[in-house]
């Protein structure tokens, strides 16, 4: 009887061993990287150092000691982590996070036409001023660009799928056509070098910087703006309510809103 084995050059041939040249095959385990475990307590170390450099050597070979890889990933990692988080969730020198005023606050009457919404979809913050946006009925009275989280921590713009009805994802910069929300900021009159943060509302017409604050951009979408919205009548926060809005607002903006950063 002949036997079928899989060539070494290729897969997909086969190579056909007459009877008369039939042998023994076998296979040499001693040159694959073994690994082993051991229940001993006493030898926990060496043996996580043992499967360490049993996984490292079967991944990367003998090349890379396995000491200097968790280091590397270690220190690539933290480095990212925290250049990520500089600008999106500063923290006080216990690491705790902590917020910054935000630069740019309102009151008063908007502004009644020239309104740009920047938001970023990581950011609790943005999503009620979308939310409130969406209720009251005002897509189309104010535009939205959508900031996506950069390699550095910062938002830039960059389009990922198109904005069609409820859905919206990462655009570009539909009001000044910028790269990044630092370029727009520091196209207000004067400048800007602090920290670009979203939401913020933009004045299209005077170029610059309404305000950065949610909470004042959802008070400007809720009574400010009733003239364009689409649901002039709902109002989110009757004078009845104010109060318990009030108490409500004290749990949920430290412990959710600001929450998704510790």
């Amino acid at each position: 009887m002949s036997l079928l084995c899989a060539s070494p050059s290729s897969s997909h041939h086969l190579v056909v061993i007459p009877p008369t040249t039939t042998r023994r095959l076998t296979v040499n385990y001693s040159t694959r990287p073994r690994l082993s475990m051991s229940l001993d307590k006493n030898n926990s170390n060496t043996n996580s150092s043992s499967l360490l450099s049993a996984v490292t050597n079967l991944l990367w070979g003998r090349s890379l000691p396995p000491g200097l890889l968790v280091t590397t990933v270690r220190t690539a990692w933290n480095s990212t982590w925290h250049l990520m988080m500089s600008q999106l969730a500063p923290s006080d020198p216990t690491g705790g996070y902590s917020r910054p005023a935000s630069k740019f606050r309102f009151s008063g009457p908007p502004p009644p036409n020239g309104l740009h919404l920047y938001v970023g979809l990581p950011c609790p913050w943005a999503h009620r001023t979308l939310i409130v946006r969406a209720l009251k009925g005002l897509e189309d009275a104010v535009p939205v660009s959508v900031a996506s989280p950069g390699n550095d921590g910062s938002w830039e713009f960059k389009r990922v799928g198109m904005n069609t009805g409820r859905v919206i994802n990462p655009s570009l910069d539909k009001a000044n056509g910028c790269k990044t929300l630092k370029e727009v900021y520091r196209l207000r009159s004067g400048g800007y070098d602090g920290r670009s943060t979203v939401p913020m509302l933009w004045n299209k017409d005077s170029k610059d910087v309404i305000c950065n604050e949610s909470y004042d951009i959802i008070q400007i979408f809720n009574s400010g703006l009733n003239g364009l919205a689409r649901n002039p009548e709902l109002d989110l926060s009757p004078p009845q309510l104010k109060d318990k809005i009030e108490e409500w607002y004290q749990v949920i903006y430290p412990n959710v809103n600001n929450g998704v950063y510790r």
